[in-house]
């Protein structure tokens, strides 16, 4: 496992950096609210765009070669990348948000924004003018993360109570029979119950098996399918923020920054954590059928 330190300048507040293609990434600003292109093979960078309040997430579609973004403007915008700079020429178009957008995410042409007040609208990608679908979560707590399934049939959702809810697309009362939610990134102590929220999930690209990144400093790997945890890792320093996966499923990037969940502490140094993946830790195992009777 690698541990890469990260380092802020003063002027920033970085919460984010995103690969877009191979000579450009994204990285994602909360003061100011811009989003800033870094083009690497030329070496500059300028403003793709701006939002009115902070910028909290930013997704990459190939599918329709769009950049992304959520704020907590109440608004989610689109921006074409390949054209020329400046907000103007590169805006597709702005949606506004019933509240502050906290987390996207793609498979496909679909799209997924989950807000404050529990709220989560599903948009096709091909017809932005209004959500294909309005919902609630079924989580009773604010939402910290969503995230597709790779199979494109539904989305995962983890809310500060440390829950994480299992939603399927098709509305069909077959379909929505198969939801269902679990509890992670609990203890006990004394006696009662502590809750941590529920930052982060990632799928594996391979096994679509996913993990889960809490407070408790913990990252634990569920198999959705057969209702399981199949591996825990090591307590990482401090909160869990952020995870992702390689796009082999070979390594996973965890960010380990405290969320401020308990307030104003000290607390240990951000960084992010580069570990290999082995595959008896995100491969799901067969389900094992008991004998019949002789």
């Amino acid at each position: 496992m690698t541990r890469v330190p990260i380092h802020y300048e003063e002027s920033s507040c970085t919460v984010g950096l995103y690969s877009i293609v191979a000579s450009m990434m994204i990285p994602l600003g909360l003061v100011p609210a811009l989003i800033i292109r870094i083009v690497f093979s030329h070496g500059k960078e300028d403003i793709l765009g701006r939002h009115d309040a902070p910028v909290r997430c930013i997704e990459y579609s190939y599918a329709a070669g769009q950049v992304i973004t959520g704020s907590w403007d109440k608004t989610l915008k689109c921006w074409d990348p390949r054209g020329a700079s400046g907000q103007e020429r590169t805006l597709v178009g702005t949606y506004p948000q019933p509240e502050r957008v906290y987390s996207l995410s793609l498979v496909g042409n679909r799209l997924v924004v989950a807000t404050a007040g529990r709220q989560v609208n599903v948009y096709d990608l091909r017809n932005m003018s209004q959500p294909e679908q309005r919902r609630e979560s079924s989580l009773k707590y604010q939402t910290r993360c969503v995230r597709c399934y790779p199979n494109g049939t539904g989305y995962a959702l983890s809310s500060v109570e440390g829950r994480v809810a299992m939603e399927f697309f098709d509305l069909s009362e077959a379909s929505q029979a198969k939801k269902y939610a679990f509890k992670c990134h609990r203890k006990s102590e004394a006696g009662r119950d502590i809750v941590y929220p529920v930052n982060a999930i990632a799928f594996h690209p391979v096994y679509g098996t996913f993990a889960t990144g809490g407070c408790d400093g913990f990252v634990n790997v569920w198999d959705g399918n057969n209702k399981k945890r199949l591996y825990q890792y090591s307590k990482y320093p401090t909160s869990i923020a952020a995870l992702s996966f390689s796009r082999d499923g070979r390594l996973l990037a965890v960010a380990s920054s405290y969320t401020f969940e308990e307030g104003e502490k000290p607390h240990e140094p951000d960084a992010i954590f580069v570990r290999s993946v082995n595959e008896i830790e995100v491969k799901p195992k067969p389900k094992v059928y008991p004998n019949p009777p002789a």
